[in-house]
């Protein structure tokens, strides 16, 4: 199941957070459903609706294989998290130097990532559970959900998620910090050193071979 809390996620403090996704079963089919129809109005909404389908993703498991649990998850993956915020904020100075093209290939294939993540790694369930624990606005525009996923042991993780409103309508997710562990700031790390030293192809063919990781199998 969910063996590693680095999900796309350098380690920053949460208060750093404005640096800061073949079929499944028909019960979880039908979950999703109703998840993906379900109006998003709030930060909480959000946050919810991810968190019943990553259960649903969960509980597909691996009678679903890599292609039922993505199927499950990428509808939602899609309407919950704010990807062209997320491309602007990780790629920084280096996003207003890539052409129109560019910048729509970037973020569609950030898309395709973060939801090869989750159905990769959230491939089983054992009474897991996911709660929200808080909601808090951070800043004029921006809002904190903070929740916990709680382990069959007892050992609980935390998961506090960053979100901006896109288009002035549903609120959507900028980053995710796991245990204490941005995602946003990972990739910014990680994307413009990348992009400045090898260039925008092999940003995006470095993307592209961890999605097919995942597809086959071989991420943990």
């Amino acid at each position: 199941m969910f063996r590693n809390l680095r999900l796309v996620l350098p380690v920053l403090p949460v208060l750093s957070l404005g640096l800061l996704a073949a079929s499944a079963p028909a019960a979880w089919a039908d979950t999703t459903a109703a998840i993906q129809t379900a109006a998003v109005t709030s930060p909480k909404a959000t946050i919810e609706s991810l968190d019943q389908t990553l259960l649903a993703t969960m509980k597909a498991g691996k009678a679903a294989g890599y292609p039922g649990r993505y199927k499950i998850i990428a509808p939602v993956i899609d309407k919950t998290f704010y990807f062209q915020r997320i491309a602007e904020i990780s790629l920084g100075s280096e996003w207003g130097k890539l052409n129109a093209a560019q910048q729509q290939q970037f973020v569609k294939v950030l898309g395709e990532y973060t939801t090869a993540t989750y159905a990769g790694r959230f491939d089983d369930y054992n009474s897991e559970q996911f709660a929200v624990t808080g909601v808090q606005q951070l800043r004029p525009g921006t809002m904190g959900v903070f929740t916990t996923f709680t382990m069959k042991n007892g050992r609980v993780h935390r998961f506090d998620y960053l979100l901006e409103q896109a288009d002035g309508k549903d609120w959507k997710i900028i980053n995710v910090v796991a245990d204490g562990v941005s995602d946003l700031s990972l990739k910014r790390s990680e994307y413009t050193e990348t992009i400045k030293s090898k260039g925008f192809p092999a940003l995006i063919a470095h993307l592209q071979h961890e999605i097919q990781g995942y597809a086959s199998g071989g991420k943990s």
